[in-house]
């Protein structure tokens, strides 16, 4: 019976141990995301929720940060977004996951939106 009573105590250090860690783990995923700008934008365009991003759901991109004005998108993003979608989609299987849609900044960096000459 005492050998019962030792095995079951045993596992329930072990499992509260496990469940401390992955609280920990939980904390310094969300951490993350606070901190970085992209997987907060990732995570608010992925509408259906499947850890990647289609092409539908990144026509929605309109910039890390830039705020629209009169509730228009930054000119020039419509025709950069294809591009970008193409440079970002490293394995072409035509969804950009959380690593690929990281390097947004990069992509966007080295590849402007053009403004469009108002006439």
């Amino acid at each position: 019976m005492s050998r019962f009573i030792s095995a079951a105590a045993v596992l329930g250090l072990l499992l509260g141990l496990t469940a401390t860690a992955g609280a920990a783990d939980e904390k310094k995923k969300k951490k993350k995301q606070a901190t970085d700008p992209t997987a907060a934008v990732f995570a608010k365009l992925d509408t259906n929720g499947d850890k990647k991003l289609s092409k539908d759901e990144f026509a929605h991109f309109t910039g890390l940060g830039d705020k629209k004005k009169d509730g228009k998108e930054p000119k020039g993003y419509a025709s950069a977004r294809d591009d970008w979608f193409k440079k970002l989609d490293t394995n072409n299987d035509g969804f950009l996951s959380p690593m690929e849609f990281s390097k947004i900044k990069d992509v966007m960096a080295a590849n402007p939106a053009k403004k469009k000459k108002d006439k």
